[in-house]
């Protein structure tokens, strides 16, 4: 079975990625490097960490930022947008910022020639085939950390787990969020006793400095007023999202709102809303405030997290379609109410764990939506009481970046203990 997908992924795949690679700058960013040529070398042994995008780079530099084991770090990304933020807040951590090999024998081993990887760390769930034979059979230690499997995943997964039973064979450890993440990965074929649960390191994501607060503040004229934000939306909430909004509008005059598209492409789409409306609103490049704007778009990469800050109410988005939500604990951290939609698929444990300390609610629909955030626009003793409750639940669930730095430090000390690395 491996050898029928190497084949097909070496010449179907790759014959496919390449034509799509003419149709979007997302595929073909860094295909030089995807198809194996990095243009480094390194003599020295370094630590390989992998992060496919945005999210999962900001938890590379939670584990970064912790970790001390005395090598270079390589960081590889697999989209544009996670080499930029990459390279926006982890510049002086890591030795080089590059993007991840396709998983073709050739792509991997001349990544493995350049890079020279000590130990590879998948961070979240990146299950290549190819890749993990080879580190397999040149014994370098392949770990998943904060490793999930969603439930549409799992269920494909589990029809082909006697595929996966010999790919997951290749892992040294698998570090899961939960405990149904490890059943999960133990059913799908990875070894019992490889896999162990962590913990979510997102609840060890690092609050950044509190000036940051006090500079979007400034920098919006927050001051004296209640500013909500619609975090990572996509096209088709956004117009149901600026009627609530409109609404809530009516009854609160000093109410203003920034606007953050998860997809930059989506920002001309919103300024026809808001236009069509009558709205009066600016980019966010454009170095507005809310004294001669309402809307806010954020229209920047890399400044979500620290936008938070300057909001009361935070809703996060993909959610009322079909996305499955984004991480809420970006708002969390700074002890913000957080509001979401239904759908959640993607940060269920998370939201259990923030909904059953009364800092994050799940409402069903639009209309809920707007009753949720006019209670927080009324009741400020009840925002000052969900302040408190966010500190809590963050520090109810910390430990996991400490855990799994220390289980990787135990398990490749034992490694040299026993002259195999």
């Amino acid at each position: 079975m491996l050898n029928i997908y190497s084949f097909l992924y070496e010449t179907i795949g790759v014959l496919i990625i390449k034509f799509l690679g003419k149709f979007s700058q997302k595929i073909c960013a860094g295909e030089k490097e995807k198809f194996g040529n990095y243009g480094f070398r390194f003599l020295n042994r370094t630590i390989w960490i992998h992060a496919v995008s945005v999210g999962e780079v900001m938890l590379a530099q939670t584990i970064i930022e912790k970790m001390n084991f005395g090598k270079d770090v390589v960081l590889t990304t697999s989209t544009p947008q996670g080499q930029e933020l990459a390279k926006n807040k982890l510049s002086d951590k890591c030795k080089v910022i590059t993007y991840f090999p396709y998983d073709t024998q050739k792509a991997v081993d001349d990544a493995i020639k350049a890079i020279n990887p000590e130990m590879v760390i998948i961070v979240e769930t990146e299950i290549w085939p190819t890749f993990s034979r080879r580190m397999k059979e040149l014994a370098i230690p392949l770990f998943i950390v904060n490793g999930r499997i969603s439930d549409r995943t799992f269920k494909s997964y589990k029809r082909l787990s006697f595929f996966f039973r010999k790919v997951l064979s290749n892992y040294s450890a698998i570090l899961a969020q939960t405990h149904e993440d490890a059943r999960k990965f133990v059913e799908i074929g990875a070894p019992e006793n490889r896999v162990i649960t962590s913990g979510n390191i997102k609840f060890d994501i690092k609050k950044p400095d509190e000036y940051l607060k006090h500079k979007y503040a400034l920098l919006f004229k927050t001051y004296d007023r209640k500013v909500a934000i619609y975090g990572s939306t996509h096209s088709q909430e956004n117009e149901h999202l600026i009627e609530t909004y409109i609404s809530l509008k009516e009854k609160n005059d000093n109410f203003k709102l920034i606007i953050a598209p998860r997809h930059l492409e989506a920002v001309d789409s919103i300024e026809k809303i808001l236009a069509s409306k009558g709205i009066l609103y600016a980019k966010r490049s454009q170095n507005p405030t809310f004294d001669e704007n309402d809307v806010i778009i954020l229209d920047t990469t890399g400044e979500l997290s620290a936008v938070y800050s300057a909001c009361d109410i935070c809703v996060i988005c993909g959610s009322f379609d079909k996305t499955g939500g984004h991480n809420p604990l970006e708002a969390t951290i700074w002890d913000k109410p957080v509001i979401t939609g239904p759908n959640i698929k993607n940060f269920n444990k998370i939201y259990k764990n923030l909904s059953d300390l009364n800092c994050a609610f799940v409402v069903k629909n639009y209309g809920e939506l707007e009753q949720k955030m006019s209670q927080f626009l009324s009741d400020n003793d009840y925002l000052e009481r969900i302040e408190q409750n966010c500190r809590r639940a963050l520090e109810k669930n910390r430990g996991a970046t400490d855990f799994t730095i220390q289980y990787i430090e135990k398990y490749n000390r034992e490694l040299y203990e026993n002259n195999q690395i």
